[in-house]
């Protein structure tokens, strides 16, 4: 009865253990191979319905200022957080962002306020339905401010 009590707190423990390496191992590694300390962007609001849905969790890599164009998705910090919305044009030293589901462009975004861009896979946003309502997991996950 013992040994069978030891066993189950042991392989409880082992579980635990491969949980906790994933939780904080995951966005330390996406972080390293996206070459960004934010690699995650949870998806707060609906302001880029229908690409991006309330609760999704997007992949982030690093982006150059000479890399960014028209249309991409990036993400940028604010006095409120972080924001994630898609680029309608470029300016001398600005960025001019809008929400796909709003009517009205947001505040000019400096480029060095850029954190990232929304990974993209055959054309489509790297995104997890879901994921982001858990936007606890891991210290390397933002929360976008829309």
């Amino acid at each position: 009865m013992i040994k069978r009590a030891a066993r189950v707190i042991l392989n409880a423990a082992v579980y635990i253990l491969i949980i906790v390496s994933i939780v904080w191992g995951l966005p330390q590694f996406l972080s390293w191979k996206l070459e960004t300390p934010y690699p995650l962007a949870a998806i707060t609001s609906g302001s880029m319905w229908p690409a991006l849905k309330e609760g999704d969790l997007v992949l982030i890599k690093r982006v150059g200022k000479d890399e960014i164009k028209k249309s991409d998705i990036i993400v940028w910090k604010n006095e409120r957080g972080f924001t994630i919305h898609r680029v309608v044009a470029l300016k001398d030293k600005m960025l001019v962002t809008k929400g796909d589901a709003n009517f009205v462009e947001d505040e000019p975004v400096r480029y060095e306020n850029v954190v990232g861009e929304a990974l993209t896979f055959r054309g489509k946003t790297a995104r997890i339905p879901y994921l982001g309502f858990i936007s606890v997991m891991g210290a390397n996950i933002l929360e976008s401010a829309n």
